[in-house]
């Protein structure tokens, strides 16, 4: 592990940015809508290092500081409705990032929500994946008596590549329930793989 931990630089990563048009979502984000969508389609494009991980199970309300240096955050809501976003977060060290992975872990594990009537909850729940230097699929669940049932279309995959963390989310009902966990997979696929062209990011 720590060979995977120590590639990238405190300069390195410090000099790092996101340039425009990186995310793999931002030229859709960014195109003009076609006259009348307006209404059914909203897109959010920030930059803000404050914005809340995309997977939250402890419902957090504020961001602490965790090394963070750079952050896009693109999420897309539609009338379905339906939700997606795409979150790259560029820490000062890949043992910064590592820590923040595995602190998110750590909340899929012990933060899950109690619900009403008492004999319901939300819960998480995750496993890793092979992906990057280290990767989690997770999914949520509604919990009632004893009875374990998942959230329609409700996935994020988390990976870390180097000093990055990135979150491909979405909630959408594919007929084909692996098929969202596939193309989600494939985003992150492509972005650990594009990441390690940003300056400090990958050793």
């Amino acid at each position: 592990m720590l060979s995977l931990l120590t590639g990238c630089g405190l300069a390195g990563a410090e000099a790092a940015a996101i340039p425009k048009g990186f995310l793999l979502t931002e030229s859709r984000a960014s195109a003009p809508r076609p006259s009348g969508t307006t209404q059914e389609d909203w897109w959010k494009v920030s930059d803000s290092t404050s914005w809340r991980l995309e997977l939250n199970p402890c419902e957090a309300r504020r961001t602490s500081y965790d090394g963070r240096v750079a952050m896009r955050t693109i999420t897309h809501l539609s009338s379905g409705p339906g939700y997606e976003s795409e979150q790259l977060v560029l820490y000062r060290t890949a043992v910064s990032a590592h820590d923040a992975f595995r602190e998110l872990r750590s909340e899929v594990r012990t933060c899950p929500r109690k619900g009403s009537p008492a004999s319901s909850k939300v819960d998480y729940a995750g496993r890793l994946l092979r992906l990057g230097d280290e990767a989690m699929v997770v999914g949520r669940y509604f919990v009632r008596n004893g009875t374990r049932r998942r959230v329609p279309g409700r996935l994020w995959i988390v990976t870390r590549r180097g000093a990055a963390v990135f979150l491909y989310t979405s909630d959408q009902v594919p007929e084909d329930p692996a098929s969202l966990q596939n193309q989600l997979t494939g985003q992150a696929r492509e972005m650990a793989v594009k990441v390690c062209g940003l300056p400090g990011v990958c050793g």
